[in-house]
């Protein structure tokens, strides 16, 4: 299969977000329908060029593969909660103890956010 028009611009539009997108939100910046964004991000991740993960209800975000990611996860609305922290001297404690090369790293903390505790 080759990288059509459609699959580019939904790659773009993924590349260039500064957070991972639902399909959803992709779909409203396309300009194309849903079951071709779907197809297309499922083109997209078979080739390791988007990443993706699923929180709560089902909810599945895509991303960039090139970059890292770390959220906190409300198990309640289903909020996403950006933070800097890194965990990067247990990645490379964890790459030396098991001889593995991390290549990207996604880091999600599941709980229950401010607004939904109350």
């Amino acid at each position: 299969m080759r990288m059509t028009e459609n699959r580019k611009k939904i790659l773009k539009i993924v590349e260039e977000s500064k957070i991972p997108l639902t399909a959803e939100e992709i779909y409203k910046k396309a300009g194309v329908n849903l079951s071709t964004v779907y197809r297309a991000l499922k083109f997209l991740e078979e080739r390791k060029l988007v990443g993706s993960f699923s929180v709560s209800r089902g909810v599945r975000y895509f991303f960039r593969r090139d970059n890292h990611y770390h959220f906190m996860v409300c198990e309640r609305c289903g909020k996403l909660f950006p933070f800097k922290e890194c965990a990067r001297e247990l990645i490379d404690a964890l790459q030396k103890k098991y001889r593995f090369s991390e290549e990207s790293h996604l880091f999600l903390i599941y709980g229950v956010c401010e607004n939904c505790r109350r």
